[in-house]
């Protein structure tokens, strides 16, 4: 009776030990795995950064595995990147224990999620001083910012300027879905981010495939076709803050300022070439309203590709071929009406803009020179404005003026450039983008364009990289 109860006692023990023993034995096989794969990770982008984590999340039951406590110290400088935790949600363990193989092999699972919580920028850091240095030489190759139309005299806004609005920190969530529907045979991503006292904005994609093998090469050779594509944003504290710093930078009321913003903002687009209905621009300004939200919605059952890019011609050829549905603050509007021309053509708005500021400099110079009877009846003709720089061209505007209905822009080698020194020239990079205005300096590294400004604030100085630069055209 006694060794007959000790084996049920024994019986009851295996049968209760060995499934936590099984479950202890893959916890600790899965924390290992994951473990690896974060030494690896953090391996591979240490060139780049130094990655640091707390402890290792792992759920069984939900195939979910992450890391929590993140940081990364960007290379060569200061503060840290602080992230939450990191969550990956895959269809089952098989692909989590064997991720590394499989994405080198460029496959994909049926689905899966990542969920980066608490993503902590620190805008007095390091990092983000040296980013914003960055950030401000890219922008100035690329010109204004149409965030900063009518704020002060700014092109953009600098890591300060967003400190003045009164972000010192800033806080993201950020997730992102993908899932393959096999019957339809269609990708489905999905990425959502939210900023605290920023703005909210996600978008979401249905991309086509002809193949059912998850293999991003087969993918790419198969080409996809974007099925449907849809986009919402919604202001979250961002828009009350920056209104109020133009303004007091302008040293004006809010309402003022933001009247002024949709003046600049019509002449950028006019200039830019883009016809827009009066509803549709009111609907576009209100997006710099607080709470602003946009939708957009595109659905192509026919799938759009690579084929359908060549036949687009201008944007408004995309406007139709995906007819957009647009929402604005809950409302749908309309896009019919839009309409694009080619802005500047053949260099005529150029030499316009630059003869028109011309004639501003020169009536101030004679203004201020000339008593008010004299300069009433001053010819403003024989007059020269000041040179601004001292290598330029002094010669250049009076040419301008007397020949510019006998010359064109024509095509000049770089390297001859120099002899035209404050003459009107167009600039055209390897990355598509066309820089015109007065040629004001020329070395053999760089090559400094003066463009006038579009919203009427003066002018800007553009030193370009001289390797970054295609071709030339001279007004000559």
């Amino acid at each position: 009776m006694k060794n007959k109860t000790i084996k049920h006692i024994v019986s009851l023990c295996l049968v209760i030990l060995v499934p936590v023993l099984l479950f202890a034995g893959a916890y600790g096989f899965v924390w290992w795995k994951v473990s690896e794969f974060a030494d690896d990770f953090a391996r591979d982008i240490s060139p780049y950064a130094d990655m640091k984590y707390q402890d290792i999340y792992i759920d069984l039951f939900q195939s979910e595995v992450g890391l929590r406590g993140m940081s990364f110290i960007p290379a060569g400088m200061k503060g840290e990147i602080g992230i939450d935790a990191t969550t990956l949600k895959a269809p089952s363990w098989g692909f989590i224990l064997s991720l590394n193989e499989q994405l080198s092999k460029g496959e994909l699972p049926e689905s899966f999620n990542i969920e980066i919580t608490g993503i902590d920028l620190n805008l007095q850091s390091g990092y983000m001083q040296d980013w914003g240095r960055m950030a401000a030489d890219a922008q100035r190759q690329v010109g204004p910012s149409y965030d900063t139309l009518a704020c002060g005299d700014l092109h953009f806004f600098s890591i300060a300027d967003v400190r003045k609005m009164g972000y010192s920190r800033i806080r993201s969530d950020l997730s992102i879905q993908y899932t393959f529907d096999k019957v339809d045979k269609q990708l489905n991503f999905d990425l959502q981010s939210k900023t605290a006292q920023m703005a909210d904005a996600s978008i979401s994609m249905n991309i086509g495939v002809t193949s059912d093998t998850l293999n991003m090469q087969t993918i790419v050779f198969a080409q996809p076709q974007l099925k449907r594509i849809k986009t919402r944003f919604y202001d979250r504290g961002y828009n009350v803050r920056k209104n109020k710093f133009c303004a007091a930078l302008n040293k004006e009321p809010v309402q003022d300022y933001r009247q002024r913003y949709a003046e600049m903002l019509n002449r950028r687009l006019n200039y830019e070439g883009w016809t827009v209905p009066k509803p549709l621009f009111d609907a576009i300004d209100s997006l710099n309203n607080p709470g602003g939200s946009f939708y957009l919605r595109v659905d192509i059952p026919q799938g759009f590709g690579m084929q359908s890019m060549a036949l687009i011609q201008q944007p408004t050829d995309l406007l139709d071929a995906l007819n957009p549905y647009m929402e604005f603050n809950g409302k749908a509007v309309s896009w019919e009406g839009v309409a694009w021309n080619e802005p500047d053509p053949e260099g005529e708005r150029l030499l316009h803009e630059l003869n028109v500021g011309a004639d501003e400099v020169l009536e101030e110079q004679v203004s201020s020179a000339l008593p008010e009877e004299d300069a009433e009846h001053f010819d403003m003709s024989i007059a020269m404005p000041s040179p601004v720089y001292e290598r330029r061209n002094q010669h250049a505007l009076k040419r301008l003026k007397q020949q510019k209905n006998e010359k064109t822009f024509k095509p000049v080698e770089l390297s001859n450039l120099e002899p035209h020194l404050g003459e009107p020239v167009i600039l055209y990079t390897y990355f598509g983008r066309k820089v015109e205005g007065r040629l004001i300096d020329v070395n053999p590294d760089v090559i400094t364009v003066e463009h006038r400004l579009v919203d009427g604030r003066g002018t800007a100085t553009y030193p370009i990289s001289r390797d970054k630069i295609q071709s030339a055209r001279l007004y000559y």
